[in-house]
This record gives C-alpha cells, structure tokens and sequence, in this order.
C-alpha cells in the first residue's frame, strides 16, 4: 500500500472535503489525524508524531496554513510539507511572508486528478523531490506573467480601491500606480480602447483565477 503505515497530520477546515481526504488516506495505508485549525494541529503533534502534514491554506480565524507551515519547517523540520489548496498563486493572498519553507510541496485541488497522485506528490515531498509538486511555479497558471507587486495591485483594484488609496497603502505616488496598472494590461493583454472597462475586466480576471479577495 502506498502508506505504509506513514502518519498524516491533514490540516483542513472544511469538514467534507477533510472526510474524503481522511477517508482515502486510511483506505491506501496511511494512519491519519485531522485538525481543523492550526491552533489544534501544533497540540497534536507531540501525540501524534506526524511523518507529514498536508494543510490547506485558509484555515479560518487565526494562522493560516502558510503559517502553520513556516512553524512546522522551524519546530519540527522533520515533518514533510505538502500544502494542498484551491489557489493557483500564493501571490494573490496577500500573506505576510508568503513564500513556502524550504521543502515544502504546493498542489493545486483541481490539478490534483486522482487519490494516487495525491500519493505520489506526498513520497515527493518525503524525499525531498520537489520538481512536480510545486504548482506554485507553473509557468501556466493564472496570474504568472505578473510580478508579486502587480499582483498585489491587482488584488487592491479587485477590491475597488482607486488609485489614490491603492498609493497609499503600497507607500508610492498616484502616478507610479497608473504606470504599474498599464503594465498589468499590457501583461494581461487587455486593450484600453476596446469595448470592455480594462480595470474591471482585470479586477474579473483576478477573482476567476483567485476567488474573491477579502478585506483585512
């Protein structure tokens, strides 16, 4: 069996999708807890001495999963990583310190076909080879030909935030604001004389590839 008997510390708010996980983990061999936040996931471990955790991204109130993550790499860097989420850029999160720990692997759901690539991703993430499980870095997902800045300016106009308060909260001028934005259209291929509002359809490109941001 794939397993093995490994323990899988799985991180996941949502309970549905935490049963079927759990349920196909234990069904190939693994011996799984579940924690629904991170707050009770680090209470777990001394109990449980996970060989992995698989955590979701938004956990609800408190720390996040890139949070928990970082935590995990610093308090127990024998623990594996596998962060399994519905978003295609961590960029788009507007997550302090949002880059992954070292050795940390980054599936997206949807890309995620079958229970047995889910498998495969975490002996990748238990041997630290990392080249197929980073969809973070996937030169074709959404949002890629942006930099962290433009993405992080396209997060605010998603939001409706003008141009003055979007200068603002980055701490530059108005005007460097309005050239950044036209290199988001150009970068997006969005015409500024056409028939559609190019910040609304960027700011709509930005929730389909992303969802809709929130307020913080």
């Amino acid at each position: 069996m794939p397993g093995n008997g490994r323990r899988i510390l799985l991180v996941e708010d949502e309970s549905l999708v935490a049963s079927l996980l759990e349920n196909s983990l234990i069904a190939n061999g693994f011996s799984v807890v579940t924690a629904g936040n991170a707050a009770d996931a680090l209470a777990l471990v001394d109990h449980f001495d996970p060989d992995a955790a698989l955590i979701d991204i938004a956990l609800g109130d408190g720390p996040n999963g890139l949070d928990l993550a970082h935590i995990f790499h610093r308090e127990f860097p024998w623990v594996a990583l596998l962060i399994l989420t519905k978003q295609p850029d961590i960029r788009a999160n507007n997550l302090a310190g949002s880059e992954l720990p070292p050795g940390c692997g980054y599936l997206r759901k949807e890309l995620v076909r079958d229970a047995h690539q889910l498998f495969e991703s975490l002996e990748s993430v238990f041997d630290k080879q990392l080249k197929d499980v980073r969809h973070d870095t996937d030169p074709a997902r959404p949002l890629a030909v942006l930099t962290k800045a433009q993405v992080e300016i396209l997060r605010l106009i998603a939001l409706g935030y003008n141009n003055d308060s979007i200068a603002e909260q980055r701490g530059v001028t108005r005007s460097s604001i309005e050239r950044s934005i036209i290199r988001i259209f150009r970068a997006l291929e969005i015409e500024t004389h056409g028939d559609l509002n190019p910040r609304m359809e960027a700011a709509r490109r930005f929730m389909f590839a992303t969802g809709i941001p929130e307020r913080r």
